[in-house]
């Protein structure tokens, strides 16, 4: 049963991915426009030089949501298909060890039933082989 070790390992990673993909995403969905206080000590010109860096990074990061979420729904509907994929795998392995167990049960008593046909055989040729030795027998005794 390795293989299907193999396959639980790898959903399990596969989930635990997704789970840390998409509290990254609630997190980052979550930030939004920020509120920025002037203070005495900031110079006009360089602040909004620095608001205006720090609104494209937020839009950048909100691309970069974006992207995320589409790839997340890529993931997620991969995530389904492997699951249904493994369910069908599952449902296989079972019916293909039915089969194999009535195969085996149907070889068995074949198999008797061969061996039964193959004693009747020799039976058979033990009678005709005692037969010809009588025949042969009778022949001599007629020859003398």
């Amino acid at each position: 049963m390795p293989i299907w070790d193999n396959v639980f390992s790898i959903l399990g990673k596969q989930t635990e991915i997704l789970k840390e993909m998409t509290s990254i995403t609630t997190t980052t969905l979550k930030t939004g426009e920020k509120n920025y206080t002037v203070g005495n000590n900031f110079n006009d010109s360089n602040f909004t030089c620095d608001t205006k860096k720090i609104d494209e990074m937020l839009m950048v990061e909100k691309q970069n949501t974006a992207s995320n979420i589409g790839i997340q729904t890529t993931l997620f509907s991969l995530q389904e298909t492997m699951l249904k994929l493994q369910d069908t795998m599952m449902k296989n392995h079972t019916e293909m060890r039915a089969d194999i167990n009535e195969i085996k049960e149907d070889m068995g008593k074949l198999k008797n039933e061969i061996k039964l046909d193959i004693s009747k055989l020799d039976e058979k040729v033990g009678s005709i082989q005692q037969a010809l030795e009588k025949n042969e027998h009778t022949i001599k005794e007629v020859k003398k």
